[in-house]
């Protein structure tokens, strides 16, 4: 068995010359896919995408405060540079201020550390590169932020329009790449919503992963 510090070299030497992007998120399925695709989209030699994968008997453990757990027990297991990223994406809607505030908190203490919170979750990223929400009627918008479902066994509101939109979605399979062509769209999209950069995440509609997106593509 490899030690540790050969692991680490392996990985130096493979890499050495590129930034490395770890993401952990709080979904199984949809973030890995989305970012997977992103990254093969914009391969870049300067770049290596790490996209963290819960174990089987962690996967409905999907907190922030758990999430934030896989960056550090990565950090904790290989040496990272100065330029590397280790990136929580995670979703407003389940959690409450007081455990997103202690989440963004420890991120901040950490200058590798970065959050991508999405306001209500990342179904609104995924939406905003066909649709551009800063243009919706003030009763459509309400219905985006307050993403409920019509009934207890059916989707919430924007996972029904995403499938709506796209024709055939769901969280552990859907046309990535479809969406991917419409990324630019995106991120300015996104970038508009962002009307309060300096808040630790959007308090009204948005979401920050456009400038995880925007890493991962080497524009940031």
């Amino acid at each position: 068995m490899r030690s540790r510090n050969s692991l680490i070299r392996e990985r130096r030497e493979a890499y050495r010359d590129a930034r490395l992007i770890v993401i952990a998120s709080e979904g199984k399925d949809t973030e890995r896919i989305y970012f997977k695709a992103l990254a093969k989209e914009y391969t870049n030699p300067r770049v290596h995408v790490h996209i963290l994968e819960r174990s089987e008997d962690e996967h409905n453990n999907s907190s922030p405060e758990h999430v934030l757990k896989q960056l550090y027990d990565y950090k904790s297991q290989y040496e990272l540079e100065a330029d590397d990223e280790l990136w929580l994406v995670v979703d407003k809607d389940h959690w409450t201020e007081a455990m997103l505030s202690r989440v963004a908190t420890e991120c901040s203490q950490e200058v590798s550390m970065h959050m991508a919170l999405s306001n209500p979750c990342f179904e609104l990223w995924l939406l905003l590169h066909m649709e551009d929400a800063a243009s919706l009627p003030p009763e459509e918008a309400k219905q985006w932020m307050e993403n409920r479902r019509k009934s207890k066994n059916t989707d919430p509101y924007l996972k029904v329009r995403l499938r709506q939109k796209m024709g055939s979605y769901h969280e552990s399979s859907y046309d990535a790449l479809a969406l991917i062509a419409h990324v630019e769209d995106a991120i300015e999209r996104a970038r508009a919503l962002d009307k309060n950069p300096s808040d630790r995440w959007p308090q009204t509609l948005g979401t920050r992963v456009y400038i995880l997106a925007e890493s991962v593509m080497n524009r940031s």
